[in-house]
């Protein structure tokens, strides 16, 4: 089974509470959304937050809404990558 379609099925597990999927989708995609957001926060004042905290609402963010329906056609890492990175985009 390859990436796209694990995250699919992670995706869709996510959206029905599953926490051992919302695990895999952490695994497979917090390092990658930090080191986006460590460079965009380059320059700024970091006293205020970091990188992880801002992944880490991003996350929670994600994981509630998905669980209240909030994204019926998300479907797989196509999808989920551009909202995860609009999501941190929205914290900063």
């Amino acid at each position: 089974m390859s990436d796209s379609n694990n995250v699919s099925h992670w995706i869709d597990l996510v959206k029905y509470g599953d926490s051992a999927a919302a695990n895999r989708i952490w695994q497979h995609y917090f390092e990658r959304l930090v080191q986006s957001v460590r460079r965009r926060l380059l320059g700024q004042n970091r006293a205020v937050t970091d990188e992880e905290d801002i992944v880490l609402s991003v996350f929670d963010s994600f994981y509630a809404a998905a669980e209240k329906g909030r994204f019926p056609d998300l479907s797989d890492q196509s999808d989920l990558w551009p909202l995860l990175l609009r999501s941190s985009r929205r914290q900063l």
